[in-house]
């Protein structure tokens, strides 16, 4: 369910997709990228009766939250985790106002009722960035390690992992890192994505 449509995207103006988000009534352009991510990898095609766990790690504002709502079902959750608030609700969804690097991830699937873990892990995260390409590099290299070590607490087997990695000298071998824990680990790089932009995604599958 999406919010209401007076609520204004982040990011700024100037783009078709800063239009389109603030058209469709999502609080990011980034939804986008989630949306040809799931379009290309099928992230949310789980068959059958039994429920589906997503989790959000730093999910503010919201847009990819927004997203995963609209393709799930009834009997599904999505937990969604950062250190700023949200500001809508749904019964599918629960939010965590917490560090996700400091937080039990056995008190994150209880939180959803899950006994096994997630079916898909979601990471849009970014450092904070100082304009040093290298520097910002190398941090976007350190966050993904955490959010991938997050991952294999708390991801099912054959579960999802998707994060967000700036590219630069490290990316291969840090793919290569995650080759270890991970099977059909690949890089996209969405077309909706920001031309000037070295961000790029890692989809991998939980061994």
């Amino acid at each position: 369910m999406r919010t209401k449509k007076h609520q204004k995207p982040t990011k700024r103006p100037g783009d078709f997709y800063y239009s389109e988000a603030k058209q469709q009534g999502y609080l990011a352009r980034s939804v986008f990228k989630l949306q040809e991510i799931d379009k290309k990898y099928r992230l949310f095609s789980q068959k059958g009766e039994k429920p589906i766990f997503v989790m959000d790690l730093g999910c503010a504002p919201g847009s990819w939250l927004q997203y995963v709502l609209e393709r799930l079902r009834p009997q599904d959750r999505v937990l969604g985790i950062d250190l700023n608030k949200i500001n809508f609700s749904d019964n599918r969804l629960v939010f965590i106002q917490e560090d996700i690097f400091n937080t039990d991830p056995q008190k994150l699937m209880d939180a959803v009722g899950s006994t096994e873990g997630f079916d898909v892990i979601l990471s849009d995260m970014a450092p904070k960035t100082c304009g040093i390409k290298m520097v910002d590099q190398e941090r976007s290299i350190e966050l993904c390690r955490e959010a991938s070590k997050f991952a294999l607490k708390s991801l099912k087997k054959n579960g999802l992992l998707v994060i967000k990695i700036f590219q630069g000298p490290d990316l291969k071998a840090f793919t290569s890192e995650l080759k270890n824990d991970f099977t059909d680990v690949k890089l996209f790089k969405p077309d909706s994505s920001r031309a000037e932009s070295f961000e790029i995604y890692l989809i991998a599958k939980r061994t």
